[in-house]
C-alpha cells in the first residue's frame, strides 16, 4: 500500500501534459494575437484609405498641427506652409507606425508638394495613410481627428 504522500503526489505525466498545453497556448497566442491585431488595423485603414490633397497655394505662412488615428495606430504632425508650399513637416508623436517609413512619406510630400505624390508605392502602406491623413487634417481643420 502506498503511503499518503505518494497518493497525493501529482503524476509526472499529467504535469508534462499540462506544461505542454500551456507552452502550446503561449506560442499560439504569441503568433495569433499580433496577426489578429494586424488584420483589424488593416480593415480600419482600408475603410479610410482615400487621401485627398489640400490646396495650400493661398497660405502665406502658417504652422498647422493635427493628428489621425485608426485602431492602435496614430500620427501627430506639425506642418509648416510658407508662400503656398510645404516647407517643413514634423512627426511629433506616433504609435503603431514605422517612423522610418513616415520620414520617407514626409520627404516625398515636401519634394512633390502634394499629399498624394506619384512616387513608387507612397500611399499604399498603413504608415503612409496614417501620416497623409494626419497632414490632411492638420491643414484642412487644424485639429486632431481620431
Amino acid at each position: 500500500m502506498k503511503n499518503n504522500k505518494e497518493k497525493h503526489a501529482p503524476d509526472k505525466r499529467k504535469i508534462r501534459k499540462i506544461l505542454l498545453i500551456l507552452a502550446a497556448s503561449a506560442l499560439a497566442a504569441a503568433f495569433l494575437i499580433p496577426m489578429m491585431v494586424y488584420r483589424v488595423n488593416e480593415g480600419l485603414v482600408e475603410q479610410d484609405a482615400t487621401v485627398e490633397d489640400v490646396d495650400v497655394s493661398g497660405v502665406s505662412e502658417k504652422t498647422f498641427t493635427g493628428s489621425y488615428s485608426s485602431g492602435h495606430m496614430y500620427a501627430d504632425v506639425e506642418v509648416t506652409v510658407v508662400n503656398g508650399q510645404y516647407t517643413d513637416i514634423q512627426l511629433t508623436g506616433y504609435s503603431g507606425i514605422n517612423p522610418s517609413r513616415a520620414a520617407q512619406v514626409i520627404d516625398a510630400i515636401i519634394r512633390h508638394q502634394t499629399l498624394t505624390p506619384d512616387e513608387g508605392d507612397i500611399g499604399e502602406q498603413f504608415t503612409d495613410i496614417i501620416v497623409q491623413k494626419a497632414i490632411y487634417y492638420a491643414i484642412r481643420y487644424n485639429y486632431s481627428v481620431g
